[in-house]
């Protein structure tokens, strides 16, 4: 594989404060690359891979979203008993277990980061044609959000489309997690930064009215990014909000 996925930990002997990074489906914590700079140098960090990611497409198939949340719930239980706080930062699949665990543990996350929530997804032909230009390694023709798809991907691409029958069952475990945490939106209590792309081909903005309903929820839109891929100013922006809810906390 061209980029190397594992997870990222720093340890801050007698840390009060810690980031939970959580990445996407089939993605990594190569998503965050940019924002582990940021994270203050006296916090602990906890970049996950996921189960069945930065693999195979055998390994994926043979994972399971009871196994995924299973590890994050005892990454959390393990960061809370090591740090006063928790700030979980997520994309995509990664806010829905973030929620969950705002939920769960709000003895000790004290909020939440996130990026692009699935409450709803969409159909559309542009995330179908940039699935199989990444998951087959085809050429990216200078697109930069394709480019970044591939990047992102943490699947070795496979040409044998019958090994990806297995990422069915994947998917259809996900859609049933977006499910659940709608109704789970009401009973986030922790503060909660909320930031959906206004390009993007794979969450319907219907999620955007739905993390409405919860006054606690500050919601941005990032004009100009799509999915996977934010633009210089969507980044710059994102990182200069993650910058001030550190300091909040700290």
């Amino acid at each position: 594989m061209q980029q190397e996925h594992r997870e990222l930990r720093r340890d801050v002997p007698d840390s009060e404060h810690a980031v939970l990074f959580i990445h996407g489906i089939c993605s990594s914590p190569v998503f965050f690359t940019d924002f582990y700079a940021h994270v203050p140098e006296d916090w602990s960090i906890r970049s996950v891979l996921i189960e069945g990611h930065g693999a195979t497409t055998k390994d994926f198939s043979h994972s399971s979203m009871d196994e995924w949340r299973q590890q994050i719930d005892d990454v959390v239980d393990e960061m809370a008993k090591q740090h006063r706080s928790i700030l979980i930062v997520g994309h995509s699949m990664g806010t829905l277990f973030a929620i969950e665990q705002s939920v769960r543990r709000p003895d000790k996350i004290k909020a939440l980061f996130l990026l692009a929530v699935p409450l709803k997804a969409r159909p559309h032909v542009k995330a179908a044609c940039q699935s199989i230009r990444t998951a087959l390694d085809l050429p990216s023709g200078d697109d930069p959000a394709v480019e970044a798809a591939k990047r992102l991907y943490s699947i070795e691409p496979d040409r044998k489309v019958w090994h990806y029958f297995g990422f069915i069952p994947r998917y259809y475990e996900l859609l049933h997690v977006m499910q659940e945490t709608r109704a789970r939106v009401p009973d986030v209590e922790v503060p909660c930064f909320v930031f959906q792309s206004r390009q993007d081909e794979i969450v319907s903005e219907k999620s955007y009215d739905m993390l409405a309903e919860n006054p606690k929820i500050q919601l941005h839109w990032l004009e100009h990014s799509d999915h996977k891929y934010h633009p210089p100013k969507d980044k710059a922006f994102l990182l200069q909000r993650f910058d001030a809810l550190c300091q909040a906390i700290t």
